[in-house]
């Protein structure tokens, strides 16, 4: 009697990963947090692994934040990357997610942008 052998193949699990999240002010050329209500601040989300193309997901405090994203097949990477504006001061919790893998990063605003507010120019009281 014969024994028939069948090979089980085990297909690899995917190996996509965020690598990081990268939060800071754009057009410095040494790195400054994103620390100031009202100001642009640049959103960087890098990926790699074999699997790097899957989509990902970013949210800051649980809303969608949507970033343009660039592939590069012949290093297996791909980066999305956008602005973003913190509305206020407080804490920031972005998170970004590709299959399995999840990173998050949180940024404290504690600073307010002038307004420029005309208000102090303007003579006050009544005359008589």
């Amino acid at each position: 009697m014969g024994v028939s052998v069948v090979p089980v193949l085990f297909a690899p699990s995917a190996s996509a990963s965020i690598n990081d999240i990268i939060v800071g002010v754009p057009g410095v050329e040494i790195p400054r947090a994103c620390d100031t209500a009202g100001r642009t601040c640049h959103v960087m989300v890098r990926m790699f692994g074999a699997d790097y193309e899957l989509p990902v997901t970013v949210t800051v405090n649980g809303k969608p934040l949507s970033l343009e994203r660039t592939d590069y097949p012949n290093y297996g990477t791909a980066a999305l990357q956008g602005d973003w504006r913190p509305p206020a001061k407080g804490t920031y919790t972005f998170v970004a997610t590709q299959g399995t893998s999840t990173k998050s990063l949180a940024v404290t605003v504690t600073e307010g942008l002038d307004t420029g507010s005309l208000s102090g120019l303007l003579p006050s009281g009544s005359g008589s």
